[in-house]
């Protein structure tokens, strides 16, 4: 929790900094993020205000001499974003708005859908998936893009939800299912 405080201090400080209107339009910009990511962390990416999950980036911000930057911490993002962002001038992670223009929370929410989906695109190692609000679904493993080895799956709200074990996508042992008050609600074994 330390962590989140400590971020938020140092975006707080960021958005001090910064001149009128710019200002009040990252303000703006940051509730409508902390909204649509109410689980993220806040912190500096690059030097520039933004939300990140698991210490990724999703969503940052910043502030420039004649105009305002959104930046979704990645450089396939806005292009994956297609129509979506077309009104606006692109740079190379991210693009740029107008000093008194407010994203449209429709816009923001492709754009952190398309983040999110991204971040959890993972063929080997650890690959967590995020419900569209930033908080985990679910955690494990991949090899050769297939679940492998243990696997935890959470609710919407976070609590535990199912917990199992995957050999090259193939269901293997003791899954357990859990209650909402966190007691094992039923034992499924596969293989033998």
């Amino acid at each position: 929790m330390a962590d989140h405080v400590d971020g938020a201090d140092q975006v707080d400080a960021y958005l001090a900094g910064v001149a009128s209107p710019q200002r009040e339009t990252l303000e703006r910009l940051r509730r409508r993020l902390r909204t649509l990511l109410p689980h993220a962390d806040e912190c500096l990416k690059y030097g520039l205000p933004a939300f990140a999950v698991d210490g990724k980036g999703v969503a940052g911000y910043g502030a420039f001499k004649d105009h305002c930057g959104f930046f979704p911490m990645s450089g396939t993002v806005t292009d994956a974003a297609g129509d979506t962002v077309a009104r606006y001038s692109k740079t190379k992670g991210g693009f740029r708005f107008g000093v008194d223009e407010q994203i449209p929370v429709s816009v923001l929410r492709r754009l952190v859908q398309l983040r999110l989906a991204e971040i959890s695109d993972v063929d080997n190692g650890k690959r967590i998936e995020y419900f569209p609000d930033g908080r985990r679904k679910a955690v494990g493993s991949m090899k050769d893009g297939l679940l492998h080895g243990t696997w935890t799956w959470y609710r919407a709200d976070g609590s535990l939800l199912r917990t199992g074990k995957f050999a090259l996508g193939e269901q293997t042992g003791t899954w357990t299912t859990y209650a909402a008050d966190g007691s094992p609600a039923k034992s499924t074994t596969f293989g033998t």
